[in-house]
């Protein structure tokens, strides 16, 4: 890991649908939302706070913690997981003001994009998505042993006597990251700190349909209703789903194309922040 400091900046908080979300508000202009992923720790500013800087020079940079991460808080549900998680995004940029913005997205913050993208049209404008899985159609991650590792990451991680950071090391290192060489130090603490709240522990690890994180939920036809000019940019060492399965991607969504970027894996917004930064501000502004 190196050694490199980034404090996170003090955040707000908002009312939505019956939950707290905790976010990050810099910059001016355009208002970009980015969601993150969902391993253990992530929130907005683990996942987008190295690029956040790149963007925030001329645009106002929302980094949002979705519900049941980062510091926002944890109340089980048990409605279709990605409609859900965009109704209650949708609900904190209605109390916050914001009537039309950008989405950058990594994993299951891009399902939770396109399923309000699909549901509430008049929100999105523009929006990247990068490793995300909306729909089980043509889902394939690129050997076996990576689909097993990354289905059993989350539960792995909270079973067989809780979280360690050799733990989150390997799943950082294995999954989202192409090794830990490259990772800040900072990332590693904060995320480690994160995926500790007692609230989280609280709510527990099951994926399932009766453990309070939603129902699981296909959204192949939601993907076709998708209005916003879409990107899905991908890496080709991806862990979780190979490139083609986006490509599949812009087959169901109208307005779409698919970016690949060569030596990228699951995190490419925090292990290549410049390249993934102008490929996204050049699709965004265009």
């Amino acid at each position: 890991m190196i050694d490199i400091e980034l404090p996170e900046p003090p955040g707000k908080q908002v009312a939505a649908r019956g939950h707290t979300i905790h976010y990050i508000d810099v910059g001016a202009g355009r208002p970009t939302v980015f969601l993150h992923g969902g391993g253990p720790g992530c929130s907005g500013w683990t996942d987008f706070g190295t690029v956040a800087g790149a963007f925030e020079q001329d645009r106002r940079v929302l980094l949002v913690d979705m519900l049941h991460f980062g510091r926002s808080s944890k109340e089980p549900f048990t409605a279709p997981r990605w409609s859900y998680h965009g109704q209650v995004i949708g609900a904190a940029l209605d109390a916050i003001g914001v009537e039309l913005a950008d989405f950058v997205c990594n994993s299951i913050g891009g399902s939770a994009a396109l399923a309000l993208a699909a549901e509430r049209p008049e929100l999105v404008r523009r929006l990247v998505v990068t490793g995300s899985e909306p729909t089980p159609l043509g889902a394939q991650a690129p050997s076996p042993e990576l689909d097993r590792k990354g289905r059993t990451a989350w539960t792995s991680y909270y079973a067989d006597g809780g979280p360690t950071r050799e733990k989150l090391a390997a799943i950082m290192a294995e999954l989202e990251w192409t090794g830990l060489d490259e990772v800040p130090s900072w990332t590693f603490d904060l995320r480690w700190e994160l995926s500790n709240l007692p609230d989280l522990v609280a709510l527990g690890p099951d994926w399932s349909p009766g453990g309070g994180r939603g129902i699981p939920q296909d959204l192949a036809h939601h993907l076709t209703l998708v209005r916003a000019k879409t990107l899905f940019l991908w890496g080709d060492r991806d862990a979780f789903l190979v490139p083609e399965y986006a490509l599949g991607l812009t087959r169901l969504v109208p307005d779409s194309s698919l970016h690949v970027m060569a030596g990228g894996a699951h995190h490419m917004e925090e292990e290549r922040p410049g390249e993934y930064a102008a490929v996204v501000k050049a699709f965004l502004d265009s």
